[in-house]
């Protein structure tokens, strides 16, 4: 991974998610959030940040669609940067059984997506998705926002979690959890 500063000609793409059924109380949050983007892809032209909405899905159902796969497609690359990389997309992100109502016996996956997400993108790779974890800390679109002002596409380069890089501060992350 490298540090989108040190190469200028790389195209950066940021794309955040933003939970179609996010409660009312966050709205404003989310409103921030895609307003920093805007802000760091109007200061940066090689920057093209795309929000999109999507929802909690049973991949089973979403299959049936004329469009097919999209959440679960999505989904399933970001849990393989996450094995990929050492991190996790849990808490934030869960998938579970969901029983059938009847007496089918039968139970289907769910996949339930956070609030919010953002995933970096550096020439089509993913280089971060957040939130994530390594186990010990909690890395949040918060933490990965502040790293992409600061001109790092590679935000969670410091695993200890003890300090943040630019000040030597300890850092408290809050997870954006699926519901």
């Amino acid at each position: 991974m490298t540090d989108s500063a040190t190469d200028s000609s790389q195209t950066i793409r940021i794309e955040v998610f933003l939970r179609k059924c996010a409660p009312p109380d966050v709205i404003d949050t989310l409103r921030e959030t895609v307003a920093r983007l805007r802000r760091l892809e109007e200061r940066n032209g090689e920057t093209d940040v795309r929000v999109k909405t999507w929802g909690s899905v049973r991949p089973a159902i979403e299959a049936l669609s004329d469009s097919g796969l999209s959440v679960a497609l999505t989904v399933d690359a970001f849990q393989s940067w996450a094995d990929r990389e050492g991190y996790t997309l849990t808490p934030a992100f869960e998938r579970h059984e969901t029983p059938s109502r009847g007496d089918h016996g039968t139970a289907a996956e769910e996949i339930r997506v956070p609030v919010v997400c953002v995933a970096v993108y550096e020439e089509g790779d993913i280089e971060c998705v957040a939130p994530c974890s390594d186990g010990d800390r909690i890395y949040s679109v918060e933490d990965c926002l502040s790293a992409l002002e600061e001109g790092r596409t590679t935000p969670f380069t410091e695993r200890d979690g003890s300090s943040d890089r630019s000040s030597g501060r300890p850092r408290e992350s809050v997870v954006e959890k699926s519901e």
